[in-house]
């Protein structure tokens, strides 16, 4: 490929996957903005500048070549290919008119009155289990609750139906990337889709609630099969949870810490959210695939190679962030990408904002967040994504 040279960021990387891959994401984005790697034809672009025009660039697709990692068996290919063409499925990863089809088929869920019922379900029950919890049970015993009341108001679900749902989809996000890809994951990734596709059936067959209603319709008239529905519901339960979970969990550590001496978050709670989310960046790339041979960052990039765009990285630049690692609601300028931008935006990011806002609200007009000790979060970062697995005492970290 001309211009293109393998960087060693990813060759260490994949020899060594205890890398830290924000630290990994950094050094790149401060030594060359853009890598090549050779083993997987994969284009890696991480400063702001450029990951913003990309995002919106119509000769990048997102329906991406799938490569698959070396050294694995017979079966474990299997598995592979078999969750990734899954994966390729879900709506993010489609192009037009696909994901015309499908984004417009998930419109209604979040029209503003359907935001807004999800958003006070959770700050119901941010209501309902705040009082007298112990600083240490915060996150899991009232944060986590809350966010799942407000998807479960979203997708008509039970609560005891989400948690199997969210099991599901849990397990098949930890599936990893090709950098990472762990044949262990990878087969509980398999059994959980098998799992979600049952459950997804059971809801189609006898469907209540909007999500389920249109699903069954359009499997009845063929515009979508039973994986493309199921690939749905995943895209859904994790994209909507588990970034919330994780932009809560930081504005946690903000609010006991010494970076929210002074926040007034009633007063400052919308750009308290996004400097939570720019933080966070849960979902760290975009996978794209060039259309067509372009030239990015002084580089020919040729068509059909996979690019990826590191969120992560764009939303910690600093020539566009001061003290991008510091919490900061004085920031004026560039937005952060935590959600994409363009046609592949997170279709779910005014949900993710309005349930935050109504849970961060309860939280502080009801006095739980007064007095708490210093609390940190306990991470799961690998290298497509950073989520929060709990959020305890700093001392018992």
């Amino acid at each position: 490929m001309d211009d293109a040279t393998e960087g060693t960021g990813v060759a260490t990387l994949r020899a060594n996957r205890e890398v830290a891959p924000l630290e990994w994401f950094d050094e790149l984005r401060e030594s060359r903005g853009m890598d090549w790697d050779e083993t997987t034809g994969t284009w890696y672009v991480t400063r702001y500048d450029d990951v913003y025009e990309l995002l919106r660039d119509p000769r990048l697709g997102a329906q991406v070549e799938t490569y698959c990692p070396p050294g694995l068996t017979e079966g474990q290919q299997k598995t592979y290919w078999r969750v990734t063409e899954f994966i390729d499925r879900w709506p993010v990863f489609s192009d037009p008119p696909r994901h015309t089809s499908m984004r417009r088929l998930l419109l209604p869920l979040f029209t503003t009155a359907a935001v807004g019922r999800a958003a006070a379900a959770a700050a119901t029950s941010v209501a309902v289990t705040s009082p007298a919890v112990a600083p240490d049970g915060l996150f899991a015993a009232v944060v986590r609750p809350a966010l799942a009341a407000g998807l479960c108001s979203l997708l008509d679900e039970p609560p005891d139906a989400l948690a199997e749902l969210g099991d599901c989809a849990t397990r098949i996000l930890a599936f990893g990337s090709i950098e990472t890809y762990d044949p262990a994951a990878g087969l509980r990734a398999e059994e959980a889709l098998d799992e979600l596709t049952e459950l997804v059936r059971q809801r189609c067959a006898t469907p209540a609630g909007v999500l389920a209603s249109a699903l069954s319709r359009s499997l009845s008239d063929g515009t979508l099969d039973l994986l493309d529905a199921t690939a749905v519901y995943a895209q859904l339960v994790s994209g909507a949870l588990e970034p919330t979970a994780a932009a809560v969990a930081r504005l946690l550590e903000v609010v006991t810490g010494p970076e929210g001496v002074g926040l007034d978050i009633k007063a400052d709670v919308d750009a308290t959210i996004d400097e939570a989310l720019r933080l966070v960046t849960p979902f760290h790339l975009a996978m794209r695939r060039a259309l067509t041979d372009l030239r990015i960052h002084g580089h020919t990039v040729r068509a059909e190679s996979r690019v990826v765009l590191v969120l992560v990285a764009a939303n910690r630049d600093p020539r566009k962030f001061t003290e991008p690692d510091t919490f900061r609601l004085d920031r004026a300028g560039a937005r952060h990408v935590a959600f994409g931008r363009g046609r592949h935006a997170c279709l779910g990011a005014a949900l993710t904002r309005q349930v935050m806002r109504e849970v961060v609200l309860e939280l502080a007009v009801s006095g739980v967040l007064e007095g708490l000790p210093p609390l940190k979060s306990v991470w799961n970062t690998d290298f497509g994504g950073r989520f929060v697995q709990d959020v305890v005492s700093a001392q018992d970290a």
